[in-house]
């Protein structure tokens, strides 16, 4: 799991006047709406003694701690105790917050603590806001690792045999080859994915062959997002979109958008969103048991070839954020922190704030 990434919350419409508590990165946060109602995110940690600020009650734009009433601004400094209220606020009293943006239906959130120039983009996905683009949304659930869940939806020789009753073709497992193209923080592939023959309306086809669908699939860091594009019919575009989040090692919620410009009555909606959640499930199936359940460290520890070109590439740019130090520690989190330390995901804050009651969230070392 890495720091200093945007990481999708939750939908905009799930966030109303509740408190809302969120656990990424395998650390618990508060998302709450202010008076105005713009989104805030904080570690859900009171630094007063330990209560979950998400269990607590929002007063006016601020939280409450249940424990014992302290409160918290959007920007995580403490506002008021309440046992003592003509104290002065200790310049420890305060919580991280983190950056966050609303756009294409979703709450995005920035978990670390780079300043704003160095943080990466996010996705361009305006097909979502498109008038003539039909939207579902959904969310799954997995018992795998998000490396494992991104690279599976970048990885299409899988799907004659995991998925050969929904949209893959058994009979015809062959990859043509094709190019990977990245940049620093994404990358995509054009493709030619074969699909078995539909019978019946609206794919009069005959019968015995296979059909070729041009296909780019593709990932963004930002989300972080398995992205797709294609064309069953010359007039047709399906757009997908699955933001795979980090709960925890080895526990992950995937977001998810799918847009279609054909049968845009909504009449067709539950049977899209079930279709979507079947494909889940068969790969559900396969990744819950996959070993390691990680994305091994070292490329010779499985075997590649020509068409895992897109997980390599997805694989080397994570790398890369690895050894700029910012992959969570977590064997260092389970052996010293549980149970006996709190942590943190370091907020921008930190870099001007030098002194915090809850440790930064330890990483491993930085390395060339």
């Amino acid at each position: 799991m890495l720091k200093n990434l945007w990481y999708v919350v939750a939908p905009s419409a799930q966030l109303h006047d509740q408190l809302l508590p969120v656990r990424l990165l395998g650390q618990p946060f508060v998302a709450f709406r202010d008076q105005a109602g713009a989104v805030h995110l904080l570690s859900d940690i009171c630094v007063h003694r330990g209560g979950a600020l998400s269990a607590g009650n929002k007063i006016g734009g601020e939280v409450q701690c249940p424990y014992h009433g302290w409160r918290f601004g959007g920007d995580g400094i403490c506002t008021a105790i309440p046992a003592q209220p003509d104290l002065r606020i200790p310049a420890k009293a305060r919580v991280d917050a983190y950056p966050t943006l609303e756009r294409y239906g979703w709450i995005w959130a920035f978990l670390g603590d780079l300043p704003e120039a160095e943080r990466a983009p996010l996705p361009s996905l305006d097909w979502v806001d498109s008038p003539d683009i039909r939207v579902v949304r959904g969310h799954f659930d997995w018992d795998a690792s998000w490396d494992r869940v991104m690279e599976n939806g970048l990885d299409f020789a899988h799907a004659p045999f995991v998925h050969g009753t929904t949209f893959g073709d058994p009979e015809h497992p062959e990859m043509a080859s094709f190019e990977t193209h990245t940049d620093d923080w994404s990358g995509q592939a054009l493709m030619t994915m074969r699909r078995p023959v539909r019978k019946g309306w609206p794919f009069p086809r005959p019968t015995g062959a296979f059909i070729e669908v041009a296909t780019q699939p593709g990932f963004h860091l930002s989300g972080p997002c398995a992205t797709l594009a294609l064309s069953p019919r010359a007039d047709w575009k399906i757009y997908i979109v699955s933001a795979h989040v980090p709960i925890g090692p080895n526990q992950t919620r995937t977001w998810w958008m799918m847009g279609r410009s054909f049968f845009r009555s909504p009449l067709f909606d539950r049977n899209v969103i079930a279709r979507n959640n079947r494909i889940f499930e068969q790969d559900h199936a396969v990744l819950k048991n996959v070993r390691p359940e990680r994305v091994p460290d070292a490329w010779q520890q499985e075997v590649s070839v020509k068409s895992d070109a897109l997980q390599i590439a997805f694989r080397r740019r994570i790398k890369e954020l690895a050894q700029r130090g910012w992959q969570i520690d977590e064997a260092k989190i389970a052996a010293d922190y549980t149970g006996r330390t709190a942590c943190a995901v370091p907020s921008p804050a930190r870099r001007e704030v030098k002194s915090w009651a809850i440790e930064a969230i330890p990483v491993v070392p930085a390395s060339d």
